[in-house]
């Protein structure tokens, strides 16, 4: 679909092509005027294939678009999940060692490791 504002370039190039017809007096028929129409056919041969290649921005924009109102629902459902795990307390308590516990851990690591020691041939 082509934007109405946009020029057409054909018609361009036909109204220049005629008044340089005009300007030579060239025939229809003249060679020159073949090669313009030689040239016409391999612009539209190469028009043809960059437009196969290349993806059109309609395309593009629809994408970005899509992508933007993903992103934009994502960021909701985090705002949203980071709102509920604010309010709620968290749901049990790290176990806790008192330092009582850990001196009598270290205390009996280190004669263990002597007994072990002193045993051992």
């Amino acid at each position: 679909m082509r934007n109405p504002e946009q020029p057409t370039f054909d018609e361009e190039f036909d109204e220049a092509v005629a008044e340089w017809r005009d300007k030579h007096r060239l025939q229809e028929d003249d060679a020159v005027m073949l090669l313009v129409e030689l040239f016409r056919i391999h612009q539209r041969h190469w028009d043809e294939i960059r437009r196969r290649e290349i993806p059109s921005f309609e395309q593009f924009r629809a994408d970005l678009a899509k992508l933007l109102e993903a992103a934009r629902t994502f960021q909701g459902q985090t705002t949203a999940l980071l709102e509920v795990l604010r309010s709620h307390p968290p749901a049990h308590r790290g176990a806790r060692i008192t330092r009582a516990a850990a001196i009598f851990a270290t205390i009996a690591g280190l004669l263990a490791g002597y007994l072990i020691g002193r045993g051992w041939p």
